[in-house]
């Protein structure tokens, strides 16, 4: 009896160590991107002022640059970093074509597990075509770095043309 109860013992302890040792594993972290032009809503259309669109624009002819970055499961990151390029490269072309745009970044090293990153445009897509638009983004690229604790920098580039998805 007094065995039995030794041997339940042990298997709990050994269970619970188990467990505790695995829950204190953290995986390596991981990074996500998203770059894709889509069509405007009509709400956003709607909150563009009037001298700020092109002369004849409609909202047809308008589409947004979506650039969102995520660096995630990097809590115990001794450093991290995101960089999106200007987007507002478009407006060399020709002329100014965007409309508006923003960007936003929260990177709270140490007390957060994400660090992410977005910027946006919103342009005039008329005389332009994917590949116009690839070709003009190919060597505009996102950085992005960390470094865990007692382990070595990470360091990754990601060409924006190279990554465009079209939504249409």
């Amino acid at each position: 009896m007094v065995f039995s109860k030794r041997l339940i013992l042990l298997v709990t302890i050994l269970i619970t160590f188990s467990f505790t040792i695995a829950g204190c594993k953290q995986s390596n972290p991981e990074i996500t991107t998203s770059i894709a032009i889509d069509k405007i809503t009509q709400e956003e259309y709607d909150k563009i002022d009037d001298s700020s669109k092109p002369e004849g624009v409609t909202i047809n002819d308008l589409r947004k640059l979506l650039i969102n970055v995520k660096i995630t499961n990097s809590k115990k990151a001794e450093e991290r970093k995101i960089t999106i390029p200007d987007l507002f490269i478009i407006d060399k072309i020709d002329g100014v074509r965007t409309t508006g745009g923003t960007t936003y970044e929260r990177n709270n090293v140490g007390t957060e597990d994400t660090a992410e990153s977005m910027a946006y445009i919103i342009f005039d897509i008329r005389g332009l075509s994917e590949q116009d638009l690839r070709d003009l983004y190919k060597e505009s690229e996102i950085y992005i770095s960390y470094k865990p604790k007692n382990g070595n920098l990470v360091e990754k580039s990601i060409s924006v043309g190279d990554n465009l998805k079209f939504n249409n």
